[in-house]
């Protein structure tokens, strides 16, 4: 029983650490003075790794809320705290990779394009 119920918390700790990883990322870009052209590369980089890695600890946590749910409804407990994780690491997943695609790379991009610009004059 006490073997399940850890499982279950650490699923549920993943599903909660996909979810804010991104808000993480995202509060130290904002932090980062971008007026200038390393400083705008650089908060595109945090906000694409701080959503990879929400990506991964989501895809994790998916894994591990599915095998936590399936040993404790054959122990016959309750599934509650690794279906919260399930649903956690799934949102978590999802809302990071919209991130990553919308956000992420749009904030490259323009650096890059910046950068280009600059390098040119």
């Amino acid at each position: 029983m006490e073997t399940t119920k850890n499982k279950q918390i650490v699923a549920l700790v993943l599903g909660i650490a996909s979810l804010v990883i991104p808000n993480i990322g995202s509060a130290i870009s904002n932090a980062i003075d971008t007026s200038t052209n390393d400083g705008s590369r650089t908060a595109g980089i945090i906000v694409i790794v701080a959503t990879l890695v929400a990506i991964v600890v989501g895809i994790i946590g998916m894994v591990k809320s599915a095998g936590a749910r399936k040993e404790a409804k054959e122990a016959g407990e309750k599934q509650i705290l690794a279906t919260i994780g399930l649903v956690t690491s799934i949102v978590g997943t999802v809302e990071s990779a919209i991130v990553f695609f919308a956000c992420g790379l749009c904030i490259t991009c323009v650096a890059c394009a910046a950068a280009s610009a600059v390098s040119s004059i």
